[in-house]
């Protein structure tokens, strides 16, 4: 069953430009469509590094919503490409904050998938009383735990031969630290071995996010190939940029915001057990554990909950 029938037709931005902090080569992209006048809607990609595309508006009703898209920094249609300088967690959420004060908008809903769902409790924490509701689907908390389930020991026992493939260029000693060894190659090999890394990282990720093993070709696009995975492992080889247990133990903050999670029992990608974590530290949220559901905002079952709730949600 395809997801896409769950969404709304496509839509096309009636908005674009380019915010660029001051002193930062970065240029950060983000488009606005569906309703000038209606309830301001972000959308927050995951990764980091994946970047948004035109059917991430489709997931809210255009006579509703003013939906504002931002590509991360390094990525998307945010330039320069993969550029690492000045690149953290904490630089995503002020990108975010000014493009807000940009755009004149008091309150926002994030709607973030994945890392977006990091992202947008890293923001909520920090701006509590700008955010007026929050739709987080894939919970991820980047704890030191969540990272290596990802990629030392946990998702590769429910995949083992595609995990066998992900470490099979790496000796011995290099597998005791799959990220750190993984930061050697793409930053430090030759040419060769920096492509090789960058489509071994992307493959073992698509290996863990669908309910069906999902074929792709990682050079077709292999600037999005490279961007996801290279911002991935240097995100994730410096810990998020964020103490550990940061998310948790800053929950109080965010206790009042309308909080709704949703999230696949069969998530490879992103333990379930953090989502009933969140769930159970903020008593304004509801969770929605869905059945034979797995990672991606193209499982039917998760597009046709997120959709429902945003037809729902009043701010």
């Amino acid at each position: 069953m395809t997801y896409l029938k769950y969404l709304f037709s496509p839509i096309e931005p009636y908005f674009k430009d380019f915010y660029q902090p001051l002193d930062s080569e970065h240029k950060i992209y983000y488009e606005i469509s569906g309703n000038p006048e209606g309830i301001p809607v972000v959308y927050i990609h995951g990764g980091p590094g994946g970047g948004t595309s035109p059917v991430c508006r489709r997931f809210f009703d255009p006579k509703k919503y003013k939906i504002i898209l931002i590509d991360q920094r390094g990525c998307g249609q945010s330039k320069p490409s993969m550029l690492m300088k000045n690149n953290t967690t904490d630089f995503l959420v002020e990108d975010m904050e000014a493009i807000r004060k940009l755009l004149g908008i008091d309150k926002w809903v994030l709607f973030g998938g994945s890392w977006g769902t990091t992202l947008s409790l890293c923001y909520a924490i920090k701006y509590p009383n700008n955010v007026a509701a929050m739709v987080l689907r894939g919970i991820y908390l980047n704890r030191q735990s969540d990272i290596d389930w990802l990629f030392q020991e946990g998702a590769s026992y429910m995949r083992p031969k595609e995990f066998a493939k992900f470490i099979e260029p790496l000796g011995l000693h290099e597998r005791q630290n799959i990220v750190d060894s993984y930061f050697e190659r793409m930053n430090f090999g030759d040419e060769e071995t920096k492509k090789a890394a960058l489509a071994a990282w992307c493959e073992w990720e698509c290996a863990l996010i669908s309910m069906k093993k999902i074929k792709i070709d990682v050079f077709k696009d292999f600037k999005s190939t490279a961007e996801i995975s290279y911002i991935e492992n240097y995100y994730f080889k410096n810990k998020g940029f964020m103490p550990e247990n940061y998310i948790l133990d800053n929950v109080e903050r965010i206790k009042h915001i309308p909080t709704h999670i949703i999230h696949g029992e069969y998530d490879l990608d992103c333990r379930p057990s953090g989502a009933y974590e969140l769930h159970q530290k903020l008593p304004n949220s509801s969770l929605w554990m869905l059945t034979n559901t797995a990672h991606t905002q193209r499982e039917w079952k998760i597009a046709k909950k997120l959709v429902e709730i945003m037809q729902k949600l009043e701010v």
